[in-house]
């Protein structure tokens, strides 16, 4: 993604490709008021693991029979234990419905979950937090590919291949929430890391493109309005509200800050329209949308409001007993003495939280650094160790949510106001038991993954789904999107349409090629 500046945001406009088909689905305008019901979350947040992982390393659908012919015996890992056998899982939560709690393999020690040597802190924070009360995990998905950039794009946008067929979710939800969040989210969709790739907004208004924010630092020469950053607008950053008026000169009904410069670009557009083609009026309609965005960013000083903010607060305030032999990082975990330090996570995790504290925008997507594209004999040892240090880094962010009020909602939290997606792109190649007992342990791309829902109406203690003990998905009940129910396994389409319908969107609001439905067991209700 290019660096984030006013040239970056000037450059966002309607794409003219399938345009026809994005304004079938109602995709080419905003949502309205419907989505504004207050037990529905307003933010979508996905947090991506790069590299393909093994979930079931982190939570275990398979009954007990099936796990000693999928997972290794008891080993180490750089001093940190890996692999379990049925009698070390534990329930997160009394089971919700016909489904499968949260089981996870129980690493610590009961009586200190600090201890470590021959135990491992890591995966106590989903117990820690009671995460469970909010979270379920839906298994056995099929990607549709074994290719890292075909997958990343089935896993965003739910169809795979080399481009893009449908928006990323996020830009969806982005473009239909907008219109309810308009004057208070400046940047609707946001990307603080995106190592496999940036989701694409793929033909929707310029204001569901996703824009990049790395750091409060990358954000000052451009977009903040401190004279001691950007001197050189001194004199023409004085700004007049005024109503918002689209690129036809009509009123939005909403309304904006301007300068003198801002309101001469901004009625630029109104002259050319309806002088040549649809495309035409559809490409300056994205620019002069942008140019609206990019002075609503300005007019609300979001650098100064990012400063403001504290993104990891009570991780540092209150830091859970449980961390207490890590080093003094938020998100982050030791194997051994110092085999190995996770370093480096903390300030995206910091941006990403002070973005959603500040209420600033309503798509989020962040890459957690760690890639596990490993092609080796300790694949899955890396995988076991790293992914439950990693999903416990979760645990922790949803853990700073939980304990966040929600901008705007009293009684309700930053999680309950958001959905959480956490993903990969795919899966890795299960391990088998051979004759002799020993394991093949296989290291390669492997289609069929798991995504975990938290947040917002979203079913508690869930597992959806499982896995054979080869490591392919199995058949879950699915509400398809002509409202018809079927029973087969789950795609990334599937995925995608669940987190919008827990978004409230319905299945007419969106459209993916290929066809799509929705989960059942996840949303709550």
């Amino acid at each position: 993604m290019p660096n984030t500046s006013r040239r970056t945001l000037l450059k966002w406009a309607l794409g003219a490709g399938q345009l026809a088909l994005l304004e079938r689905a109602g995709l080419l305008g905003s949502g309205l008021a419907q989505a504004a019901e207050p037990d529905l979350p307003s933010r979508l947040v996905v947090l991506y693991v790069p590299g393909g992982f093994r979930p079931a390393y982190y939570f275990t659908p398979m009954e007990d029979a099936e796990i000693p012919l999928c997972v290794p015996p008891s080993a180490g890992y750089l001093s940190e234990p890996v692999f379990f056998d049925a009698s070390k899982l534990v329930s997160l939560g009394t089971p919700n419905g016909p489904y499968k709690p949260l089981r996870t393999w129980q690493s610590w020690d009961p009586a200190n979950p600090a201890a470590r040597g021959a135990f491992s802190p890591l995966m106590y924070g989903y117990q820690h937090f009671a995460l469970h009360e909010q979270l379920s995990v839906l298994h056995g998905i099929d990607q549709g590919t074994n290719d890292h950039s075909s997958a990343f794009i089935s896993a965003m946008c739910g169809v795979a291949g080399a481009d893009y067929r449908a928006p990323a979710m996020h830009a969806i939800i982005a473009n239909h929430l907008y219109a309810r969040h308009r004057e208070t989210r400046p940047l609707p969709f946001v990307v603080v890391s995106g190592e496999r790739g940036v989701p694409a907004g793929m033909g929707l208004p310029s204001h569901a493109s996703p824009v990049g924010v790395p750091s409060i630092d990358a954000l000052k020469p451009m977009l903040s309005g401190k004279p001691t950053d950007n001197a050189w607008w001194t004199g023409l950053d004085a700004r007049t509200e005024g109503p918002e008026l689209d690129a036809k000169g009509k009123p939005t009904g909403a309304t904006l800050k301007t300068t003198a410069v801002e309101r001469y670009a901004l009625g630029r557009a109104q002259p050319l329209m309806g002088r040549s083609t649809a495309k035409v009026d559809n490409y300056l309609d994205g620019l002069h949308g942008s140019l609206s965005s990019v002075s609503r960013v300005l007019a609300t000083d979001v650098v100064s409001l990012l400063e403001r903010t504290k993104g990891i607060d009570s991780l540092k305030t209150n830091r859970p007993a449980y961390l207490a032999n890590y080093l003094n990082e938020t998100f982050t975990y030791t194997f051994g003495n110092a085999n190995f330090h996770l370093t480096g996570l903390d300030p995206r995790m910091d941006m990403a939280l002070r973005l959603l504290k500040a209420d600033l925008c309503t798509s989020l997507h962040v890459s957690l650094r760690l890639d596990f594209d490993t092609h080796n004999g300790g694949g899955h040892a890396f995988s076991c160790a790293h992914g439950r240090g990693l999903m416990d880094c979760v645990a922790r962010f949803l853990g700073e949510m939980k304990n966040t009020p929600a901008p705007g909602k009293p009684g309700k939290t930053l999680l309950d106001d958001s959905l959480v997606l956490v993903m990969s792109e795919f899966g890795r190649s299960w391990a088998s038991r051979a004759n002799d007992g020993s394991y093949n342990l296989p290291d390669d791309h492997h289609p069929y993954t798991s995504v975990v829902f938290a947040g917002g109406n979203v079913a508690h203690n869930r597992q959806v789904g499982t896995y054979t003990t080869r490591g392919l998905g199995t058949p879950v009940d699915i509400i398809e999107e002509t409202g018809t129910p079927s029973k087969r396994v789950p795609r990334s389409a599937d995925v995608v349409t669940t987190a919008m319908r827990i978004m409230g969107m319905e299945a007419h609001e969106f459209f993916i090629p290929g066809g799509y439905g929705e989960v059942v067991g996840l949303r709550k209700g």
